[in-house]
């Protein structure tokens, strides 16, 4: 495994330090150098790095039925049979390590100088970004991970040991967040393009993932009582992101070529306002369509146009040309593409309530019900997405509408998980995906190229892994995208 620590930074309307991939502000040092940074500096680039990671997003869009290729485009094969090669998304893996190395660098830095708060901030991170890998690939470099010229072929970790390692680090995240701000521990202020130096914010993101992390294992029948245990202090610890507390990245985009939000850039235009050369490669799927236009959802025309005849219209996932092309689909909506400045979404807080209705629905969480929280999830996502009286709206849509209404509900658990998806439907599709492969909800169906009957489990681990690390690779075995499922799934 290859790793490179990059040191970035830049002044862009205010203080910026952004993003580690190869592109926009992005400057490479030698790792044999001997350079030095802080942690100010590189925490930001960190941040934005995370939130510009495409690759993970738009395949879970796909194979999560929010969207497809139009059929404009030739191509996506792999998408749509599920024969995907050893390259396939490999930059899922690259980038997540590459991205982990920067902010292992200011966890140590910052360790050293006694900067708790950016202790706290970098171990949410690296939660955020393994439990990413593992709900890709499984087993993955952990333990012996981020060692540089020490270990360069680390083993790889069992998944499970990983999970149970993240609750850790997340609680003693939580811990360091809450530490006092004081001359010898700062506040990360303006190097914080997330929150700004909120903590309260921090500690608050830090449970919710920790909610997240110990829900995807409710298959696993041992961990029952250590989700119970891990929910109940969460709660005590500050408890979980709330109303309009909506995880974003703002470091401070430019209407210049390359410096756009780099999601606007790639799905939507060009800094002199042209249709960007990927615009009309994707599009809405027909499941997203349809579940939304059956349920009469006010969200619609927020996620979606509608196509030049005046149709909703989106593309069962696997066709393509004709009648598919993208001016004859739904393509994406206003409140996706917002403007060469919108922020990037690390977590909607519509996100957090449905988690915590879900734990609430299963006997984990106390203090609220199941249905309170759930309503206040569909009412962040019309909020988010900026329905028009979204609260008015989405008071209707859940108390008379059959297909928002969680009383008529006949199975609960899917309506939850259901209304989670359609609010992830734009900026959430890695979790809209994983989340389908542990409930089966909403019932997603196969592409229509489909090679065999059962949707891809997990990614295969990378060819350039497979050529720097054969040895710990080819120790997990025969991995198959199909049979070799993540541990968390039925």
């Amino acid at each position: 495994m290859i790793r490179s620590i990059k040191y970035i930074f830049v002044i862009a309307a205010t203080f910026l330090a952004s993003s580690c991939k190869e592109g926009y502000l992005d400057i490479n040092k030698n790792p044999n150098d001997a350079v030095s940074s802080t942690p100010e500096l590189v925490l930001s680039a960190a941040l934005n790095a995370t939130a510009g990671q495409l690759n993970p997003n738009q395949l879970g869009h796909f194979w999560a039925g929010h969207w497809s290729p139009s059929g404009s485009v030739s191509g996506f094969n792999g998408e749509k049979t599920y024969d995907i090669p050893g390259t396939f998304y490999s930059a899922i893996w690259t980038s997540s390590y590459d991205n982990l190395a920067d902010y292992d660098y200011v966890e140590k830095t910052a360790t050293t100088n006694k900067q708790l708060a950016f202790v706290g901030i970098t171990k949410v991170m690296k939660v955020l970004v393994y439990q990413r890998l593992v709900d890709t690939y499984g087993n993955v470099p952990y333990s012996e991970a981020l060692k540089g010229p020490a270990i360069l072929r680390p083993k790889y970790d069992d998944a499970q040991t990983i999970y149970d390692d993240l609750v850790k680090q997340l609680e003693a995240a939580v811990v360091a967040l809450k530490s006092p701000i004081t001359a010898e521990n700062p506040s990360p202020g303006a190097a914080d393009i997330v929150f700004q130096g909120n903590l309260t914010k921090w500690v608050k993101f830090a449970n919710t993932l920790k909610l997240r992390i110990l829900l995807r294992q409710t298959n696993v029948a041992s961990k029952a009582s250590a989700i119970q245990a891990g929910i109940a202090k969460a709660v005590t610890d500050g408890g979980f992101l709330g109303v309009d507390e909506n995880v974003l990245s703002t470091p401070g985009y430019l209407k210049t070529a390359g410096k756009q939000n780099p999601f606007y850039e790639n799905y939507g235009f060009t800094a002199a306002g042209t249709l960007s050369g990927n615009h009309d490669f994707y599009t809405n799927a027909d499941f997203f369509i349809k579940t939304l236009v059956n349920a009469n959802d006010p969200r619609l025309d927020r996620f979606a146009v509608k196509a030049n005849d005046g149709a909703w219209r989106g593309v069962p996932f696997g066709e393509g040309s004709d009648p598919y092309l993208y001016a004859k689909t739904s393509g994406f909506g206003p409140a996706i593409l917002k403007g060469y400045d919108q922020s990037q979404v690390l977590m909607q807080s519509a996100e957090s309530f449905f988690l915590q209705a879900e734990a609430a629905f299963r006997g984990y969480l106390t203090g609220a019900t199941a249905q309170s929280l759930y309503e206040s999830g569909i009412k962040e996502s019309f909020k988010f997405l900026g329905v028009t009286n979204a609260a008015t709206a989405a008071t209707t849509y859940y108390s008379d509408q059959a297909a928002g209404s969680y009383t008529v509900a006949s199975n609960k658990l899917e309506a939850i998980i259901t209304q989670k998806w359609i609010a992830l439907g734009a900026f959430g599709g890695f979790e809209a995906w994983a989340e389908f492969r542990r409930t089966g909800f909403p019932k997603v169906p196969l592409s229509t190229r489909a090679v065999g009957t059962k949707q891809p489990a997990r990614l295969l681990y990378p060819n350039q892994e497979l050529g720097t690390n054969s040895d710990n690779v080819k120790a997990q075995g025969t991995i198959n995208q199909f049979d070799t499922k993540i541990f968390w799934m039925k």
